[in-house]
Parts: structure tokens; C-alpha cells; sequence
């Protein structure tokens, strides 16, 4: 079992409301500008009232499900290119399919190339195609996924329609119109021929604040889309904040009343040209050290994992020019363009080495594993209060029995200023099991598939966490089967403005039921003896997508029972109606303090515990912002918000002489979901007197 207090930092980060600079995405493999990084409160709030009820008497260790580790191995792809023929991709292609295969990973994203057919036979490499209003028509596009149905894995919109024309314009119309009429088109093209009609569609993709909500209410998917990039920050906060890359901002292209879908994430990734300056198509995007990119990539695919991602789609494999190290758009790759490995490809493929079981049928063509659900593991995790913050586990079984415990840091290894990687100590963590376990052994991807420890029976295990995965190979006492448990009955769901309330009664059958698992599309929320659970910090007008599976104490676990919970269809809207500083009259030199009233004019609160923040850009630049106020924002309500910090660490802004334009923003980097997000700002000017 994991410790609440650990299970509590792990799925809802509720005390962490602190801000990051960092840069994120806003085009195909780059971002634009220096933006705050949040971690997602509105989304990841999960603690239910038995969690509080639990925490009150000292933290009790409860169960875990663990996820089976081949579908962990089928959530990570990566993009590729093969139709640069002046690439690696084009002039070296048998070297780079060997290297591919022998990554192991089973997905790549790209526009139809004939290539794909024989990665496919090879290796049993499936694709998500791209396809937009340039792929020469809806029956062009319907002929390429009938002759390669069996090989395709998904099909994905147009990319990025907001800034790039060519991925908008469709039939006489451009952004927003076209690429909603091509989506809702290419989906119904897909769906009503019986050789597609078994494909997922993902959504398309954009790059701005706002545009999904100009695309809404998009229906014509069975997924929505993220590019998240990190800007060089950790994984982490590409999921939890950011300015366009984060799930709320995905789930905007749903429209009001829509049911929340699963994500797909197409792009994301790091670059390692340090001596680039960060640029990028429509942007700069810091780069980090192939030491760090190393470290961040598997941390990336398991925090999207544990985030419910279906996919996630590193960019990219290879690198593409020969200024690799001075062009950043040329250095996401895990393979150097002299197609000699980086780091992360060896630590990429020794941990899918590590978690696989499904083996390739070349004959039969198909990818053969056996039938197999994960059981739940008793354990605790202990550290210190403020290593715990930062701690990160995902728990894995393969259909032998045996677990793998995947641990880390959730930090910072590179510095993104001096250009360096970072020694960080690594954080004492005392894994404690119930029930003895028969062994142990400890792996660190980037040392290899050889055990650093190999342990017998014990009930304790003593590590060492550092800030990339510690892959802890975990074996089991037998288990001894039983009748395994039936799934709760009689859920039902029913959800407020921002929260959402499950209640059920317990099975009858399976044993001692000790309780039951909380899903939210696919994102594990917590553990809870009783039979209701609350779930805060959503977001209005949506419907969430809840399963419930019953453990008993044998550790086996049953098949879901599935409800949604609808929240009311009320909206806030947020506005800056005030914008002064302080000194009122300021000279050169003064250092300012800016102040905004805030107003929220919609006909729904903000979601409670939700931060409303405010930016204060000085000629177009953010030097500070506010970030204390933390909601609900009643309709009508207004708040006076003060800068409390900025991009160097200051709450001011140095006056220098002349006449400046003073712009606030409220809710600058997208957290709350809004009816209107074209009025979020109030622009005011200012003179300098020496």
C-alpha cells in the first residue's frame, strides 16, 4: 500500500500552488514565449472525504492497482519523418529502421509514407497518420487507410490550424471554418466505411489560447490532442499548466455539455542544442543536455501515463540537419544525425526492454501477449515531508506476478540559465510491504539491464530515489486465488459546478471486499473503503467519465463499473476591469508594483482551490504577476489581485523613463475553463518622469 500522505502529493499535487517560468509549445516542434507553469489544481484536486477522514488518523496505508506494463510499453511513440529524403529518415533509412526495431517501441506519428508497410511487417510498427486539407482529398485519404488499414494504428487531424494555413484552408474556407468542416468530413468519411470505421480520430491540433474554443463544440473525434512541450522544464508541468499545452486547454475543443474524452498527446519532447539559442518555428524553446534529455524523456512517458494519456508521441527519433548543434529544430531526435544513439535512446530502450511482453508475429502479423488483469499491492511509501512533494511512482505487473515499482524525482535536472546539468542528491525513501515479498531488484535505465541490487524475501526495502526512474523489479509471495471480486453496483454520479459526487453499494460476490479504486478517465485517483467519493476542482459543463473496481484482500481486483457525472452548465467569465501601480506617480528607477480589479461576469463561479492569476506585461514583455488568490469567484464578485512574483523572482518592475503600455491579463495561462476568453485583458499607459 502507499501511504496517504504520499498517495496525496502523487495524484493531486493540492499543495504545490507555487509558479514556474518556463517556456511551452505553441507551433509543430517548438514555442513561443516565456510563460508560467502551473501545477493542474483544477484537474488533479482528487481528494475525496474518506481521504481526509484517513489522513486524520495518521496517514493509513492502503492498496494500489497496478497497471499492466505492456500497456505502459504501448503508450509511448514517437514521431519520425520518412519522407525527408535529406534527412537520416531518407538517405540512411536501413540504418534507422534498425535502430527503430531495436528501441522496441511499437508507434510512430507521421503523413502517410510507403515505408510504414515495411516497418510494419519487420517490426509490427503501427501508425498514427497525419492528414490535413494538403493530403489531396477526403478520397484520397480514405484510399491510403483502406490499402493500409492494417498497419494503421490511428488517424489524426490537421496540425496546428491556427497558425499554419496550409492545415486550415478547405474548400474556399480558412481558420476556423475549414478546418471544422475538413475534421467533420475526414470523421464521417472514417466512420461509415466498414474497413476505417474501427479507427480512433484525434482531434486537430492548435497553438494558440483560445483556439480550441473557436473550433467548439468539435464532436468529429474519438480523442482530443495535445503538443506539450516543456520548454526545458521538468515532464510535469507541460500536463499541469502552461499557457496552451494542458489538458484543459485540450478538452476546449469539446464545446459546453460534451463528455470528456481520452488524450492523445502528439508532440512533445526536448532538444539538446545548447548552443542554438532555443529557436524554433514561431518561437525559442530552451534546450537541455543529453544527460538531462536522458533523464526527462522516461519521466515524461510515465507521468503522461499516470495522467490517463493513451499515447504519448515523443518528437522526435532522429535528428535531421547537420547543424544539429547549433539548430534546435534540428536536435529533438534520441539518434544523432550520424545516427550514433544519445542517451535517452538507450535508457528509452532498456526500459521498454525491461516492461514488454507482447511478442511480434511476423507470420501471422499481428502482436500476440496473453490475457492477463493486474492485481492491487499492499505497500507504503516514507520519506521526508519535502522529498515526498516531489516523489513520482508508477506501479507496473507483467502476467508472471511480478511487479515493477518505477521511482523518481520530480525536479529539475538541468539549469536552464547557467546551461548545466544538475547533482541532485538523491532522496532516501523506505518502501514498506505488508505482506513480506520473496525478492527484489533495482535497475537504473541509464545504467543498463543489470540489477544494481538484488535483495531477498524482506518486508522493507531501503533506496536511494535520484531525479531519473529507479525501476524496482518486485516479487511477489504466490498469490493464492479465489473467486474474484464483482464490480460495485448501483454507481451513480452527479456533479455540481466543480465537483462531482459517486455513490454505489458493494458487491456480492469475491470475497472480503476492503475496498475500491477511483478512476477518471483513465487517471487513477485514489483509494477508499467507503462507497461514495467526491472529486473537486472540475471544470463546468462537462461530463466525467468514471469507473469504480472493487479489491478484496487477497489483492485481485474486478472489472470497472462505469458512470457519468455531469457538472452545471455554468461558466464563469473573467475580465480585468482596474489596472494601477504603485508608487501612483513613479519615476526612473522606482521599482512599481502593479495592481488589478478582477471581475468575474459569467453566470458560474471558478472552480474552487483553482489559483485566478493575473500577468502584467510592460510593452508586451510579462515582468511580474499575481498568483495568491485561489477561488471561487462568485458571478458578480470582484477581487483586487497585487503582484506577488515575476520572471526573475521579483514582484516589481523597474521604471525606466518614457511612455510604456501596461497590459493585465487574468488567467493568462488558460487554467480555468471560460465562456469568453477574448476579454481577459485591460490595457492601460504609463509615463516615466525622470
Amino acid at each position: 500500500m502507499i501511504s496517504l500522505i504520499e498517495n496525496v502529493w502523487h495524484h493531486s499535487k493540492f499543495f504545490d500552488r507555487g509558479r514556474r517560468q518556463s517556456i511551452t509549445s505553441l507551433s509543430d516542434k517548438g514555442v513561443t514565449e516565456n510563460r508560467r507553469q502551473y501545477p493542474r489544481t483544477f484537474i488533479a484536486i482528487i481528494l475525496s472525504v474518506t481521504l481526509f477522514a484517513l489522513l486524520a488518523r495518521n496517514a493509513m496505508a492502503t492498496p494500489e492497482p497496478a497497471h499492466r506494463a505492456d500497456n505502459f510499453v504501448d503508450s509511448i511513440g514517437f514521431c519520425t519523418h520518412w519522407g525527408y529524403g535529406d534527412t537520416p529518415y531518407g538517405y540512411a533509412y536501413p540504418q534507422v529502421k534498425k535502430l527503430l526495431g531495436e528501441l522496441g517501441v511499437r508507434h510512430i506519428r507521421d503523413g502517410y509514407n510507403p515505408r510504414m508497410q515495411d516497418l510494419f511487417h519487420t517490426y509490427g510498427i503501427k501508425a498514427t497518420m497525419i492528414f490535413g486539407p494538403q493530403s489531396g482529398g477526403i478520397a484520397n485519404i480514405m484510399q491510403i487507410l483502406k490499402t493500409n488499414h492494417e498497419l494503421v494504428d490511428m488517424v489524426e487531424g490537421p496540425n496546428e490550424v491556427d497558425i499554419f494555413p496550409s492545415s486550415a484552408n478547405w474548400e474556399g474556407s480558412k481558420f476556423p471554418k475549414g478546418p471544422i468542416s475538413f475534421q467533420r468530413e475526414l470523421y464521417s468519411a472514417i466512420k461509415s466505411d466498414p474497413i476505417t470505421h474501427d479507427l480512433g480520430v484525434i482531434a486537430p491540433s492548435t497553438a494558440r489560447i483560445g483556439s480550441n474554443m473557436q473550433l467548439a463544440p468539435m464532436s468529429s473525434m474519438d480523442y482530443v490532442v495535445m503538443h506539450s512541450y516543456s520548454g526545458g522544464e521538468p515532464p510535469e508541468t507541460s500536463l499541469y499548466g502552461g499557457y496552451v499545452s494542458n489538458m484543459v486547454n485540450a478538452e476546449r475543443i469539446l464545446g459546453q455539455n460534451a463528455v470528456e474524452k481520452p488524450i492523445v498527446v502528439t508532440e512533445c519532447g526536448y532538444h539538446t542544442a545548447l548552443r542554438s539559442g532555443g529557436g524554433v518555428i514561431a518561437g525559442v524553446q530552451p534546450g537541455v543536455s543529453e544527460a538531462a534529455q536522458a533523464k526527462y524523456l522516461p519521466r515524461l512517458f510515465a507521468d503522461y501515463f499516470n495522467a490517463g494519456i493513451v499515447r504519448t508521441f515523443s518528437y522526435e527519433f532522429v535528428d535531421e540537419f547537420k547543424d544539429e548543434d547549433t539548430n534546435a529544430e534540428a536536435s529533438f531526435g534520441i539518434i544523432r544525425r550520424n545516427l550514433n544513439p544519445k542517451p535517452a535512446y538507450y535508457a528509452i530502450r532498456n526500459l521498454i526492454s525491461m516492461l514488454k511482453e507482447a511478442k511480434w508475429d511476423a507470420e501471422t502479423q499481428c502482436w500476440v501477449r496473453k490475457p492477463f488483469r493486474p492485481n492491487a499491492l499492499d505497500f507504503t511509501l516514507q520519506c521526508d515531508p519535502k522529498g515526498m512533494k516531489n516523489l513520482r511512482h508508477l506501479l507496473l505487473q507483467k502476467s508472471d506476478g511480478n511487479y515493477y515499482l518505477l521511482l523518481w524525482q520530480e525536479i529539475s535536472s538541468f539549469d536552464l540559465k547557467t546551461q548545466k546539468d544538475i547533482d541532485n542528491p538523491s532522496l532516501p525513501v523506505t518502501v514498506r510491504f505488508k505482506e513480506p515479498i520473496r525478492g527484489a531488484e533495482t535497475f537504473l535505465l541509464t545504467k543498463g539491464l543489470s540489477p544494481l541490487q538484488i535483495l531477498g524475501k524482506t518486508s522493507v526495502l531501503k533506496l536511494q530515489i535520484p531525479d531519473q526512474i529507479l525501476v524496482v523489479k518486485l516479487i511477489p509471495a504466490p498469490l493464492i486465488h479465489g473467486k474474484s471480486p464483482s464490480p460495485p453496483i448501483q454507481l451513480k454520479g452527479e456533479g455540481t459546478n466543480s465537483v462531482a459526487h459517486l455513490s454505489w453499494r458493494a458487491p456480492a460476490h469475491g470475497g472480503v471486499i476492503v475496498g475500491y479504486f477511483i478512476y477518471r478517465l483513465g487517471r487513477y485517483l485514489a483509494f477508499t473503503h467507503s462507497p461514495y467519493f467526491t472529486d473537486y476542482g472540475l471544470q463546468p459543463s462537462l461530463g466525467y467519465p468514471y469507473e469504480i473496481e472493487s479489491v478484496n484482500n487477497r489483492g485481485e481486483v474486478s472489472l470497472p463499473a462505469k458512470c457519468i457525472a455531469r457538472t452545471t452548465n455554468k461558466l464563469p467569465d473573467l475580465i480585468v476591469t482596474n489596472v494601477s501601480w504603485n508608487p501612483v506617480n513613479p519615476h526612473a528607477g522606482d521599482n512599481v508594483k502593479f495592481i488589478a480589479t478582477v471581475k468575474n461576469i459569467g453566470d458560474g463561479p471558478t472552480p474552487d482551490g483553482v489559483t485566478i492569476g493575473v500577468a502584467f506585461q510592460v510593452d508586451g514583455a510579462v515582468v511580474d504577476w499575481s498568483d495568491t488568490f485561489n477561488g471561487p469567484l462568485e458571478p458578480g464578485e470582484s477581487e483586487t489581485l497585487q503582484a506577488d512574483n515575476g520572471p526573475k523572482g521579483t514582484a516589481y518592475w523597474k521604471a525606466v523613463i518614457g511612455s510604456h503600455v501596461i497590459i493585465a491579463h487574468v488567467d493568462d495561462v488558460g487554467r480555468i475553463n471560460e465562456s469568453n476568453v477574448s476579454n481577459n485583458t485591460l490595457e492601460k499607459r504609463i509615463i516615466i518622469t525622470p
